[in-house]
């Protein structure tokens, strides 16, 4: 083993540890579902999460639903080809409610909300060996938005 581990080693181990990639991987799910469905399918459903590797998507409405069926194979293929780290096995397809389209989306903060000055320590204590500050600023408010809450149901 090496005296010096690299810091993308250390920022992997931190997320695995602490269930961050996951949240990670969710979050760009969600940022990119447009693009891995198509603008119709991404129009009646949102991917809620993963979990044990399957991906839970709300549906609008049951006809929908129902059609998914048939579409989970090509959906399942799309997606794991552009996020071959998700490993998926299966989708699991419910009704639920789709939040609203954004139009001021361009910018990954919109989305969010605004992060505790608690959860922002808490983020600053697990980066605070990274010496790049610029770095260090981005990993801390990424692993802040990661322990956040999820943004409420409209």
């Amino acid at each position: 083993m090496h005296a010096f581990s690299s810091s993308r080693s250390i920022i992997k181990d931190i997320f695995q540890s602490h269930g961050f990639a996951v949240r990670l991987c969710e979050y760009r799910l969600q940022k990119q579902w447009k693009a891995l469905v198509g603008e119709v399918v991404a129009s009646h459903t949102w991917p809620v999460r993963v979990k044990f590797r399957k991906l839970y998507v709300a549906v609008d409405n049951s006809v929908w639903l129902h059609q998914l069926r048939y579409l989970k194979t090509t959906l399942m293929e799309n997606i794991q080809a552009q996020m071959e780290e998700l490993h998926l096995e299966d989708i699991i397809f419910r009704i639920g409610e789709i939040p609203e389209p954004r139009e001021d989306d361009a910018d990954g903060d919109t989305e969010q909300t605004a992060i505790s000055p608690d959860l922002e320590k808490t983020a600053g204590e697990y980066t605070q060996s990274v010496t790049d500050d610029e770095l260090r600023d981005s990993l801390t408010k990424v692993i802040a938005r990661a322990l956040s809450p999820r943004r409420p149901s409209k």
